[in-house]
């Protein structure tokens, strides 16, 4: 019997040019979230333009000042992780389910900040996996498949090797490395229909932007968008939810052997 299948997008920064990458996931009938910060080193979504996103669309929260979290003191990080639920949650309405560090770049200590400030999933930067969400630290981690950007087979070796992830590496070779983003996107999404699984795309609109990708976006968007009659087209929040049993059945375990010391 075949896994569930799902698709999901994300996508980073909160840049204007976010509102035509909404436009295209409209188009083509697929769900995205957006993880936007209050503020970065490049232009971002005005008041008006977030909630427009917002009205269709999941956002998560990035930090305020978009932070290297693992660069700053606890204190600030917690500052940047707690604040930016709340400042999404007050400008858009709606409660804020999921946190992306910015960069991927974060330790332990941040994952169970990010619990304690009552997000139910994290978005991380591992590359090529189709894996469901992952329980860990009363979290589900998240991890993605492809990202709108021309990576090259050191990019994704170092990614994987730094994750301990060289199966989700052998995957790219098995299917003979491909060059172009597009191709690999179509084949890893070929591979979760046949196996199971979550096809995650993300990226940022203002890299498709200055790297010229609209054509290659739309593309693969059009292609997900003629699956979406067979596969389940869901936020990273939705997909948080769905999976979130298996983040309280991960939990039992822990709990019998705190209640046996206790007993004990």
């Amino acid at each position: 019997m075949t896994s569930p299948v799902y698709m999901t997008t994300s996508w980073d920064d909160g840049h204007p040019a976010d509102l035509r990458v909404a436009a295209l996931l409209t188009k083509y009938g697929i769900a995205g979230t957006f993880y936007v910060p209050e503020a970065t080193d490049r232009d971002t979504l005005s008041a008006v333009q977030l909630r427009e996103l917002a009205s269709a669309f999941e956002i998560g929260a990035h930090t305020l000042h978009h932070v290297d979290l693992t660069r700053v003191a606890n204190d600030i990080a917690w500052q940047e992780i707690v604040g930016s639920k709340s400042w999404v949650e007050d400008h858009t309405g709606v409660p804020c389910v999921c946190f992306c560090p910015p960069i991927g770049h974060y330790a332990g200590v941040h994952i169970q900040m990010v619990r304690r400030a009552g997000y139910l999933g994290l978005r991380t930067t591992e590359f090529l996996s189709l894996d469901v969400p992952r329980p860990q630290a009363g979290l589900l981690l998240m991890p993605t498949t492809v990202q709108a950007f021309p990576h090259g087979l050191v990019s994704f070796t170092r990614n994987a090797v730094k994750r301990f992830a060289l199966a989700q590496l052998w995957r790219y070779v098995v299917h003979g490395c491909p060059a172009e983003w597009p191709t690999l996107a179509e084949l890893l999404l070929h591979d979760a229909v046949v196996h199971g699984g979550v096809f995650h795309l993300w990226g940022h609109s203002w890299e498709i932007q200055d790297l010229r990708q609209w054509q290659r976006l739309d593309d693969v968007l059009r292609f997900m968008g003629s699956l979406a009659y067979r596969i389940p087209a869901v936020t990273n929040g939705q997909l948080c939810r769905l999976f979130a049993p298996l983040m309280a059945a991960s939990d039992q375990p822990a709990h019998a052997t705190r209640a046996a010391s206790a007993r004990g």
